[in-house]
């Protein structure tokens, strides 16, 4: 069942694409605002714009032409248009996929659109976007590679222009702008910083949601000691003194019957003293036996504690219920298996199942992630551990799609 509190909650993706489609309209509006024959064309759509209308006139293009400025403002703003939909498709499909592969397809075809745009803002977004989808490193590097991409745009702009009106090149303008771009390494230290405070913000509340299932498995545990506490002294109390009742009856029912016939009073409370202490034992049996722990509401605290992730959780009645080494087992299994998810998957989806098979309890941990790790490490390896020690065993069955966990183990645990 999916965590209520999280149906209306946006994906953190959509954030990226809102603000890529913001910055793409503004982009567009200015252009449209500035209207034929005043917007500036001096950026690689706008030559090459220019070069694809004016094709055959012989002449260069110059900013005081205002026939070939007229004539090429609507395909200059609809080429701009397309290059501002496809860089948002790219942003969306950057930010979805979990595939490394893909993941950089898109971020080339992100930079290789904001480069020909030209436009500082969706620079800065790309920066962000960098520090928070690649590794450190990587995103270091793909930073340098944007800054100089950029930095070889202006120049050419500045000689183009040196060239066009037959003048020296604006050496200062060039500094100015390879300064300005110098705000992406701000841009990509907020992303990085962005990125810090949602991990710690996602570790503190999955560390929350691990707090409060293991209260519930630790309440459920308390509980049947204290059962068994109240047994233990019910026998050894009452139950000792029943017995002594029941022997000095038996001896007033002999004594009562040496002198004559005993009285009915007599029989009946000896009747009742049996039946009494057959009750007790009785009870304290029952508990003795009544000692599963119900693992339902654990994993249904753990599971609604998740924030990244919608889950969905399907619990047999006859698998929730079992010893307390058991159950402790199984959930320290199911609670690494969903950190992995978290820390590693890059999932979105995550399905949690508690089936009962014979005699034993089948968990299986679903997610929709990158799949199977290549080697299996500790976490795997203490699971299976852990199982090995009540009798269970792990498996890890091939999925067209995530990455699966079945966890099996027997309800009754090891025998003795």
């Amino acid at each position: 069942m999916p965590a209520p509190h999280r149906i209306f909650n946006l994906p953190p993706w959509s954030f990226a694409v809102a603000t890529a489609a913001l910055f793409s309209s503004l982009h567009i509006a200015a252009i449209l605002a500035s209207g034929a024959g005043h917007t500036p064309l001096h950026n690689p759509v706008g030559l090459a714009v220019l070069s694809v209308t004016t094709w055959g006139s012989g002449a260069p293009v110059t900013g005081r032409d205002a026939a070939p400025l007229l004539a090429a403002f609507v395909p200059y703003a609809l080429a701009k248009a397309v290059l501002v939909g496809l860089m948002t498709v790219c942003v969306a499909g950057a930010c979805r996929t979990a595939a490394p592969g893909r993941r950089t397809a898109m971020l080339a075809g992100q930079l290789a659109c904001v480069t020909v745009l030209d436009a500082l803002p969706l620079h800065v977004l790309l920066a962000a976007q960098l520090a928070m989808l690649l590794p450190l490193r990587a995103g270091l590097a793909w930073l340098a590679a944007q800054y100089l991409l950029g930095v070889l745009v202006d120049v050419f702009l500045v000689l183009d222009m040196a060239g066009r009106v037959k003048a020296s090149p604006q050496w200062s303008m060039l500094a100015y702008l390879s300064l300005e771009r110098t705000v992406l390494a701000a841009a990509f230290l907020f992303g990085r910083l962005v990125l810090r405070e949602r991990r710690m913000r996602l570790a503190l509340a999955s560390a929350h949601a691990q707090i409060l299932a293991t209260q519930s498995l630790l309440g459920e545990t308390v509980r049947g000691a204290e059962r068994m506490r109240i047994a233990r002294d019910l026998h050894d109390t009452m139950g000792h003194h029943l017995t002594a009742l029941n022997l000095h009856l038996d001896l007033a029912t002999r004594q009562a019957g040496a002198a004559g016939a005993p009285p009915a009073s007599l029989a009946t409370a000896r009747q009742i003293g049996t039946s009494l202490l057959a009750q007790v034992r009785g009870v304290v049996s029952q508990t003795r036996q009544d000692q599963s722990v119900d693992l339902a509401e654990a994993v249904r605290m753990l599971c609604a504690g998740l924030p990244t992730l919608r889950t969905e959780l399907h619990i047999d009645a006859a698998a929730s219920l079992h010893p307390a080494t058991v159950a402790h087992a199984l959930f320290c299994c199911i609670q690494e298996a969903v950190t992995n998810t978290l820390r590693h998957a890059g999932a979105s989806r995550l399905t949690v199942e508690l089936t009962s098979v014979g005699n034993m309890t089948v968990a299986r941990i679903a997610d929709d992630g990158h799949g199977r790790p290549a080697t299996e490490g500790n976490g795997l390896r203490g699971m299976r551990e852990r199982l090995a020690e009540v009798g269970g065993e792990l498996h890890r069955p091939a999925a067209p799609r995530g990455f699966v966990l079945e966890l099996r183990v027997p309800r009754a645990g090891v025998p003795a």
